[in-house]
């Protein structure tokens, strides 16, 4: 059993993700945490994974 942690928002808690296997697409993964907090289908928002360790989300152009 593998594990994925993340902090959703500002928020200071942590949540994680457990999967089978040594990996997951960023695809289920998303789609666990959407599960998880109750986002329904995903359609109204955009997810973005960022992995650096300072909680930042990554700059768009």
């Amino acid at each position: 059993m593998s594990t994925v942690f993340y902090r959703w928002g500002a928020g200071r808690d942590e949540s994680r993700v457990k999967f089978d296997g040594t990996h997951i697409s960023v695809f289920d993964l998303k789609r666990q945490v959407m599960l998880d907090n109750n986002l329904g289908n995903g359609k109204d928002f955009d997810l973005v994974v960022a992995e650096n360790g300072e909680g930042k989300l990554p700059e768009f152009d």
